[in-house]
Parts: C-alpha cells; structure tokens; sequence
C-alpha cells in the first residue's frame, strides 16, 4: 500500500511537471511554428508526425528524418537570430 501512494506521487510529480513545462513553451512553439509558416514549411506537429508514421511503416529512408533535424536546426539558428535583434 506504501508503495501504490509513493509511485502514485512520483506519478502526480512527473505530470505535473511535464504539463508546466508545456505550458511555459507554449508561446515559444506558437513563435515557432508562425516562423515555419512564413517560411512556407508545414506545421512543426504535422511534420513530427509523417516522420513518426514514416518510422512505423518501415521506410526509414524515405522519411527524411536527417532533412527533418537540418530543418530543425536552421530553424533554431534562425529564432535565435530573431530573437536577439
């Protein structure tokens, strides 16, 4: 019984952090994504999930998961760069 109320905390702990994390991302990923529509890229969740599909299906090599982590990278450098001026 101690132990159900002590993974049952850890539980609550780990849901609880994992939802302000999100929350307080929020409005960088809304940045984000506004910065990938501008640039005439699909949305960031759309894209994740094609790759993810891609991954399932078996065509690793189709799925452009290398282009998918340039992108993410020179988006980063991008909204950095924007984000400093």
């Amino acid at each position: 019984m101690v132990r159900g109320i002590i993974v049952g905390a850890i539980a609550f702990a780990v849901a609880f952090a994992a939802e302000r994390i999100i929350a307080g991302m929020q409005q960088d990923l809304a940045r984000y994504d506004a910065m990938r529509k501008m640039s005439g890229e699909e949305p960031l969740p759309k894209e994740l999930l094609s790759t993810v599909g891609s991954l399932f299906s078996g065509s690793v090599d189709k799925s452009g998961v290398s282009s998918l982590i340039d992108s993410l990278t020179n988006d980063a450098v991008r909204y950095a760069k924007m984000r400093g001026m």
